[in-house]
């Protein structure tokens, strides 16, 4: 893996591009790239595809793609996708229409070049075809260390053979903090991958909100983390079982972070904290 760590950096803050097929762009649907592997040809972006956006033959990708909707209505194999949708859809997997009426912004993951391919879906692939967040109720568990925070979550895909792939909404309850303001930091032998979609979390790289992405390689020491107002994210967890790591020596904490991102070179120039307004 060549994905550099990237914790966070705001979309808003980065350009639309078209053209870059590599990275799952096609020449008539912006995107914003959040991440990308060199080796791996692994994409995380969002894309946007313009009203009137159709496409009206049959296509497959070589490579799996996930897809959360951020906004609008997109419409694959005739299920509509609305806000708060989500799809996994295998290498091989058959789209034979698509299309978009009034507009769709996608955050969108593909586990390597999105090049055209053969109708073939390998036994035991992964497919979701559509989720709508309403439709799922809210979890509760998981890490007991974590109980402070309120933490629940709606599961949107997992590999029960695996165990190394994850995805799914997390949320914390506002005004959450750790015991007596200190708390241990945590890491993981995968990596986490996050696009926040609601309210705020604060912790050492400052206060997340809206649009806030990052991507953790595996070993990374993160927290601790804090909200005044409660919290949604989109978490992916790739390349290895997903176990929670806790240091043993207590960490200070606020929730007043400044914003302190660790970014590539190449993002340093587009880093800013963004306050409100847009969501992506």
């Amino acid at each position: 893996m060549t994905r550099p760590l990237i914790e966070y950096i705001y979309s808003q803050c980065l350009p639309w591009q078209t053209g870059r097929a590599e990275l799952g762009m096609r020449r008539d649907v912006p995107a914003k790239i959040l991440s990308f592997d060199s080796d791996l040809r692994e994409s995380t972006v969002i894309l946007r595809y313009p009203a009137g956006w159709t496409k009206t033959k049959p296509e497959a990708l070589a490579v799996e793609e996930e897809m959360y909707v951020l906004d609008g209505e997109i419409t694959i194999n005739g299920r509509v996708y609305a806000r708060d949708s989500y799809a996994c859809f295998p290498a091989g997997y058959v789209r034979e229409t698509a299309s978009s009426a009034n507009g769709c912004v996608a955050i969108t993951f593909f586990d390597g070049t999105p090049e055209p391919a053969n109708a073939s879906v390998k036994d035991g692939a992964v497919t979701v075809e559509r989720i709508d967040l309403y439709d799922l109720k809210w979890e509760t568990g998981g890490d007991p260390t974590l109980a402070w925070m309120g933490t629940r979550s709606k599961t949107l895909r997992y590999d029960p053979v695996h165990q190394q792939k994850s995805t799914f909404v997390f949320a914390t309850a506002p005004q959450v903090f750790p015991e007596n303001w200190e708390c241990p930091t945590l890491t993981h032998p995968c990596v986490e991958e996050s696009f926040h979609l609601s309210g705020s979390i604060a912790g050492p790289h400052g206060i997340k909100r809206p649009g806030g992405y990052f991507w953790r390689p595996p070993g990374v020491a993160h927290g601790p983390f804090g909200s005044r107002d409660g919290t949604m994210s989109l978490i992916r967890f790739r390349h290895g079982r997903h176990v929670n790591i806790w240091d043993k020596t207590p960490v200070k904490y606020s929730f007043d972070m400044p914003y302190k991102p660790a970014l590539p070179a190449e993002l340093v120039p587009l880093a800013k904290d963004y306050l409100g307004g847009e969501r992506y």
